[in-house]
């Protein structure tokens, strides 16, 4: 089991426009309280975090409803789809990358190359979904819970609009298709096989999205063909 969420930073890269997490001192033994605390102040898109439909769909459920205090999905697949800058993944390259979805429950998009600066990753220009994969996946694998990928979001700042209906497709349709943005697939050493997803909430709250801790197992799974 590999670890594959980000340590969220103060300097940690996030989509434009996204408040940078901030920690203040609350109560201070410099300063004669009884004991030292702080406010921990985190955006719910930062980081590695999960996208529940309530981000973009009105009366959508929310975090607690999708993940509840832990979310296991099995069979999961971890995908290498190479790009470098703002070039789209399409239906077509995700076909290609795996002809039989058939049965999957979480699909794992990995943009840089294995072993790769999982840590070096731009804020924009970089790869983005094409609208074109949500209708595609949802007819070639009825059975999808989850997309995940390795970029900041599946939506580029380059690309707002292609963006904002690639959202609404996954997480509008019936049923929705989770997101799990900015993960850190860089380290995964198997790719093609399948395996369990486990993914933690930082807060169990009725939220539109949650930073989370995220570990992919390799359960021994079959070769995807």
């Amino acid at each position: 089991m590999i670890r594959i969420s980000r340590s969220l930073r103060p300097d940690s890269p996030l989509y434009p426009g996204t408040p940078p997490p901030a920690a203040v001192p609350y109560r201070s033994l410099e300063k004669g309280d009884s004991s030292g605390s702080s406010l921990i102040t985190v955006h719910s898109h930062s980081g590695t975090h999960l996208d529940a439909p309530r981000h973009y769909c009105p009366g959508g459920a929310a975090t607690d409803e999708v993940c509840g205090s832990e979310l296991v999905l099995e069979p999961a697949l971890c995908v290498d789809i190479p790009r470098q800058g703002d070039q789209p993944i399409t239906a077509g390259d995700v076909g290609t990358a795996v002809r039989d979805l058939r049965g999957l429950r979480a699909l794992l998009i990995r943009t840089v190359s294995a072993g790769g600066n999982g840590a070096a990753r731009p804020v924009a220009g970089y790869p983005w979904i094409d609208p074109s994969v949500p209708p595609f996946l949802r007819k070639k694998c009825p059975s999808l819970c989850l997309l995940g990928v390795d970029t900041l979001s599946i939506s580029s700042p380059l690309h707002r609009e292609e963006g904002r209906a690639c959202h609404r497709a996954f997480l509008c349709g019936s049923p929705p298709v989770l997101l799990l943005e900015d993960l850190d697939l860089s380290q995964v050493p198997w790719t093609g096989r399948t395996g369990r997803l486990r993914i933690l909430p930082w807060l169990h709250a009725p939220l539109d999205g949650v930073p989370v801790t995220v570990f992919l197992e390799d359960a021994g799974g079959s070769p995807a063909p």
